[in-house]
């Protein structure tokens, strides 16, 4: 593990981080300024108060531990499909109706999702 050294501030402040990555993320989805901060305000409350709430006592790790793989695996994920997600977005714009997913997308999708999980619980 590479966050061995960590202590429990350390957690707090890659939590922070990761939050904010996600926030961004979210962010990046909406089409209207209001859109953009509501979701990613409510994401970040949302997931932060219920990490901060079981963030403390003995699990306190275990608990940052679990919101930075969840909020860091989203955030990629964004960054990942990114240009899918554009061409979704100009479809919604011509008036065109969305592209559905295919299975190739969908097996895309969840290959990359465990990679990405892998890879940030490795280095958790």
């Amino acid at each position: 593990m590479l966050t061995e050294h960590f202590t429990t501030t350390h957690w707090w402040i890659a939590a922070v981080v990761s939050g904010l990555a996600l926030a961004t993320a979210v962010a990046t989805l909406a089409t209207t300024r209001r859109a953009k901060v509501a979701g990613a305000v409510t994401v970040t409350a949302v997931t932060g108060l219920y990490t901060g709430l079981k963030g403390t006592g003995d699990g306190a790790v275990q608990a940052l531990q679990l919101y930075i793989l969840g909020t860091l695996s989203l955030a990629i994920l964004r960054l990942v499909f990114a240009g899918w997600l554009r061409r979704q977005r100009e479809r919604h714009e011509a008036g065109e109706p969305p592209e559905q997913p295919t299975a190739r997308h969908i097996a895309v999708f969840l290959a990359t999702f465990a990679a990405i999980v892998a890879g940030i619980a490795v280095t958790l």
